[in-house]
């Protein structure tokens, strides 16, 4: 199921076509920086709150919606999701990279971003957690951060705690104690059209 997943996270960036520019003259470290903390607050309020429920996640990109998500062409869509079946959505902030939503029907939900920095996106991973939209609902912790095929490769373990144990648990059934699967990979400066996917699933008996 892992090695599944990161073929998956590689494909996701290999295939991500461009959406957007960013703004010229804008600090390339900056323009990083604020990328990785939109992508990992997508992931959050999106992705993680609505993991297991497809519906409760769109709903949550929904075009008009408080992120300002918008449908993506078809052939772009059928590019990132290949032989999937899924929903494919698209966000731009002025002077940011374009954020791409990536839900699909076997449970995944992935963020590619078109810039971003592997410390910046550890960084308010742990914010988001701490501090932000999850705060008291999880505790987020690293496993492993690795080089491969010249990417940068880090696996999380989100064990849910508090009220975001008790809304899996009604969802899922048990005590909601099972612990969310979060992986990011991202690629040098200039290699890939997107230069991240965040994404979330969860694990179940160990798998």
């Amino acid at each position: 199921m892992r090695q599944s997943l990161v073929l998956t996270l590689l494909s996701l960036l290999c295939a991500a076509p461009a959406l957007a520019q960013t703004a010229p003259g804008l600090d390339p470290a900056l323009v990083r920086d604020q990328t990785s903390r939109l992508a990992a607050a997508v992931l959050g309020q999106i992705c993680l709150i609505n993991i297991g429920d497809s519906a409760g996640t769109l709903a949550s990109a929904a075009p008009g919606g408080e992120f300002g998500f918008i449908d993506v062409p078809a052939d772009v869509s059928a590019a990132l999701l290949g032989e999937r079946s899924g929903s494919v959505r698209v966000l731009r902030r002025a002077g940011l990279g374009a954020i791409t939503l990536v839900v699909t029907q076997d449970g995944q939900c992935s963020v590619l971003a078109e810039f971003a920095d592997p410390a910046a996106l550890r960084r308010y991973l742990v914010a988001m957690v701490e501090r932000g939209g999850l705060k008291d609902g999880g505790l987020l912790q690293p496993l492993d951060s690795r080089e491969t095929e010249g990417m940068t490769l880090t696996d999380y373990a989100l064990n849910p705690t508090g009220w975001f144990a008790k809304i899996l648990a009604k969802r899922f059934g048990g005590d909601g104690s099972a612990p969310v699967a979060m992986m990011t990979l991202v690629s040098p400066p200039g290699r890939s059209a997107m230069e991240a996917v965040l994404s979330v699933r969860l694990v179940r008996d160990g798998k």
